[in-house]
């Protein structure tokens, strides 16, 4: 009767019967009844700006009677977002500024728990029971969703379970800032329910850590050299250190930050002669208000640890501050251009100053300031393209679903057009069919290949198409093109499912068109583990992929740091060979590349330093 009331227009009637009925059900103690009552009644209030009081009492009690039952069930989180409504029509009817500010911070909060809180339960019961990095680290969340909802009784409990968890892990730097932050988290909580003296003594529990190695001590017999003081010079390095735990199938949960600072008192040689040093891409220079001269560098290569259920991402940004003897210092940026060599550097130094030199560029390269490597553009551009964990950049689904569809691509409205015909000569038709019929699946099934497929796929897309005399050589060409005929990109395909190959890691050679065995027994979990969460279905599904990675110093030997560009241009060719090809067989292929970077290479056996992965084709069978 109050729903029908409420449709009709008539509030008053609506709210008599509502509350009719939640006499009814807390006499009969029909909880769940009762608070879908309550539900109703505060969105009816709501409607009514003179009637938000009431409206925000009501909410409160069905949020109350919500958490009675299941503190995790739906109905709970439901219930903040009716709350956040609520707050918001106060904010915006109070006049007073400071209250007006905290109501809009308790709206958000309650908005971020209504969103956040069922992702999260979702992820806690994928990780498992068993005490885990990823359990603890989404009870953790979890206790912050109900801190942020008001309920730190509950948030407690979560937490406290989650640092028991982190005790009997692994001693580790991640594992003891992650327990930090937990026992800080928990003083809050503590602290919001009036226990304070639990607070401070949760803030102040010690966690077990590594014992650091024994600064060096120079022995009687090993006096360190007499320098002149006005050629010294000291090193620290700071150290921000982000940490991020990635979940299935695409949850990100932010860890703790770190800041360290150390003093730099190693010493150590400075790069060969031959080097050509430079400072490292997008590094910056400046001096603070101590007057040391400051290197800010990028963040540096992602460390990931795989944990059951979670992925672990650490990236480091430092600072490297020199102080004392800035002239030097000066002077040696300016001649770090990444063509003059150490030993023309270390000429032009007055003999007196060349120790001095030697050292500071032993420092610089040691800590991470110069690139040493010959190639510091490539490299920097193959490190800072790398997918990170999120898809579309960050971006949300709808968001990236607007941007595929905007249609906002370059034209020239006032331009003159001419019309392109669209008939297809018959010596094109069956190519033309070919490129209308392939498209990117996601739904892999898990069938195996035919091997008579599989070889016709690498010999058809990859193999060898003929031969060119140069100066009294040959040079085997191959079915795509590359910059030079190097072919500098090796192909690793990663059979899953494959009739008569077993699981395993090959590298084809196509000179000789054999595939040669890099990795044995292959575990196809490690392969899907070391893809982006998001991915990973779809990956376990298919039955095989051909890893694309690219040798850097064979294309930079004659190109220098223009190698990298046809590098990745090279790839692009192989996988469109790969799809097309698969597609004629009647397989399903795409381009894939979200992957953790520095996972797969290890699981490929790459050596960094020479060659890395830059895309892969996931080949196989979909609806």
């Amino acid at each position: 009767m109050a729903i029908l009331a409420q449709d009709e227009g008539n509030p008053q009637n609506a709210e008599a019967g509502y509350r009719r009925a939640l006499e009814i059900d807390r006499r009969l103690g029909n909880l769940t009844q009762l608070g879908h009552c309550l539900h109703n009644l505060a969105g009816l209030l709501q409607n009514q700006p003179d009637r938000l009081v009431d409206a925000k009492l009501v909410a409160e009690e069905a949020l109350a009677v919500a958490q009675s039952v299941d503190p995790t069930a739906a109905e709970a989180w439901k219930s903040y977002g009716i709350l956040a409504d609520i707050i918001d029509k106060e904010a915006r009817n109070t006049t007073d500024d400071e209250r007006r500010a905290a109501l809009e911070m308790q709206a958000r909060d309650y908005r971020e728990v209504q969103r956040h809180a069922p992702v999260i339960l979702d992820t806690l019961a994928r990780v498992g029971e068993s005490p885990s990095y990823g359990r603890a680290v989404i009870l953790g969340q979890l206790g912050r969703c109900f801190h942020m909802g008001r309920r730190p009784d509950l948030a407690v409990a979560c937490t406290r379970e989650a640092i028991g968890i982190t005790a009997l892990l692994s001693a580790s730097d991640g594992v003891n800032a992650f327990s930090g932050s937990l026992r800080s988290d928990l003083g809050d909580m503590l602290r919001a329910l009036g226990r304070d003296a639990e607070a401070t003594e949760a803030c102040q529990a010690k966690t077990l850590q590594p014992t650091p190695p024994p600064a060096p001590q120079p022995g009687p017999a090993q006096e360190s050299p007499q320098r002149n003081d006005a050629l010294a010079f000291e090193v620290t390095l700071i150290d921000d250190m982000t940490t991020d735990y990635v979940f299935d199938t695409d949850l990100l949960v932010d860890g703790p930050r770190q800041r360290r600072i150390v003093q730099w008192i190693e010493e150590t040689d400075p790069p060969a002669d031959g080097v050509r040093p430079m400072l490292l891409p997008c590094a910056r220079t400046w001096v603070d208000g101590e007057g040391g001269v400051r290197f800010g560098l990028p963040p540096g290569e992602p460390i990931v640890e795989r944990h059951p259920g979670c992925t672990v991402v650490q990236r480091v940004r430092r600072e490297v501050v020199v102080s004392g003897n800035a002239s030097a210092l000066w002077q040696l940026i300016a001649e770090m251009d990444g063509t003059i060599t150490i030993a023309e550097i270390m000429s032009r130094r007055p003999p007196e100053t060349r120790e001095v030199t030697a050292r500071m560029l032993g420092a610089l390269a040691a800590t991470g300031a110069l690139d040493v490597s010959g190639r510091p553009v490539g490299r920097f551009l193959h490190l800072a393209t790398k997918k990170g964990v999120l898809p579309g950049g960050g971006l949300e689904g709808d968001a990236v679903l607007r941007l595929a569809t905007d249609g906002s691509y370059r034209g020239y409205p006032d331009a003159p057009r001419v019309a392109v015909s669209q008939s297809v000569p018959d010596r094109l038709r069956t190519f033309h069919a070919l490129t209308r019929s392939r498209r990117s699946h996601r739904e892999y099934r898990g069938p195996a290949l035919g091997r008579h497929d599989f070889d016709a796929l690498l010999h058809t897309a990859c193999g060898v198409t003929g031969a060119m005399p140069w100066a009294g050589r040959e040079v085997k060409l191959r079915a795509y093109p590359s910059s030079g005929a190097l072919y500098a990109v090796e192909i690793y395909p990663v059979v899953f499912r494959v009739e008569g190959l077993d699981p395993a890691v090959y590298h084809y050679r196509a000179v000789e068109h054999v595939l040669e065995v890099a990795r044995p027994n292959l575990d196809p979990a490690a392969i899907v583990g070391a893809a982006l969460p998001v991915e990973r279905e779809m990956v376990a599904g298919a039955a095989a992929l051909f890893c694309l990675a690219g040798c850097f110093p064979r294309h930079e030997r004659k190109y220098g740091e223009g190698g990298y560009r046809m590098l990745v241009a090279e790839a692009g060719h192989i996988s469109q060979n790969l799809i097309l090809t698969a597609t004629a067989l009647g397989l399903s292929a795409r381009p894939f590349g979200g992957v953790f970077d520095g996972l797969l290479n290890d699981e490929l056996g790459l050596d960094d330093a020479e060659e890395q992965f830059l895309l892969a084709v996931l080949v196989g069978r979909t609806p």
